[in-house]
């Protein structure tokens, strides 16, 4: 029997089966879009979950067949460099994910892009279908990924694969996101959370105690290479841009963008 808890609209948490709970991106309409509002009721989740003894493990999922298309664009059209610094755009997110101590596993249908795809790298365990699509577009509105795509994706893709999925927008399939060994178990479609589940089951069965301490150190190795604040420091820098102007209001008018052109 599936327990439900207390959550917001935007994020739907329950506990379908002893230890693990499910926090199921709820925006829809808006194709799991991460708000603001989403993302603080997200962590606000995750934060429970980490905090309840009985709880083990930990699953995100999207919904409606779609995991997430990224960051709100609107909320973007909004802000410059300085008020993308001022309210920590993304920040929030990468730093209250990083301290979640239980393993944290994604359950991704459909497509996780953007910003989605940045909370998908930011998981311990991801879970996908051959139909999933992973991709990271930002160049197409005159930005670059901040919530560490720069730095996970190179990480486990390599350079030269990293600049086509980044530089040229080319997406990964599910397929092609396992053999690159960023997928760890590819399901049938339509079965990403069952698969999800099965995984928490294996991670319930341990000590939580020794995971907990493992996690901690395969995250540490795994940061050591990484410098998500430089990355961070160029997404800001980008907001400022007239490109990025130019890129978000081209997305929001559905038009081509017009570029500046190199002096």
């Amino acid at each position: 029997m599936v327990e439900a808890h207390e959550s917001s609209g935007l994020i739907l948490a329950s506990t379908p089966r002893p230890g693990t709970r499910v926090l199921t991106l709820n925006r829809a309409g808006k194709r799991n879009a991460l708000s603001q509002d989403l993302i603080k009721q997200l962590l606000l989740e995750l934060g429970r979950a980490d905090g309840d003894r009985d709880i083990c493990a930990i699953i995100i999922t999207g919904s409606d067949g779609f995991f997430s298309a990224g960051a709100d664009i609107k909320e973007i059209s909004k802000l410059d460099a300085e008020d993308a610094r001022r309210v920590r755009y993304l920040e929030d997110l990468c730093d209250d994910v990083r301290k979640v101590r239980k393993p944290v596993i994604v359950a991704v249908e459909g497509k996780a892009l953007g910003g989605g795809f940045e909370l998908v790298l930011m998981a311990d365990f991801i879970v996908a279908t051959p139909a999933t699509e992973f991709g990271l577009p930002e160049i197409s509105i005159g930005l670059i990924p901040g919530a560490g795509g720069t730095q996970r994706l190179t990480s486990i893709l390599g350079k030269y694969r990293a600049m086509q999925v980044i530089l040229l927008g080319e997406p990964l399939s599910g397929i092609e996101a396992q053999t690159l060994g960023l997928v760890s178990t590819l399901t049938e479609p339509g079965k990403a959370v069952e698969g999800a589940l099965n995984l928490a089951g294996r991670l319930v069965s341990r000590s939580s105690s020794a995971i907990s301490l493992a996690k901690e150190a395969i995250c540490r190795a795994d940061e050591l290479g990484q410098d998500e604040r430089f990355e961070r420091a160029l997404y800001y820098t980008a907001f400022g841009m007239r490109d990025k102007r130019e890129g978000v209001s081209a997305f929001l008018e559905k038009r081509p963008p017009v570029w500046d052109q190199p002096s």
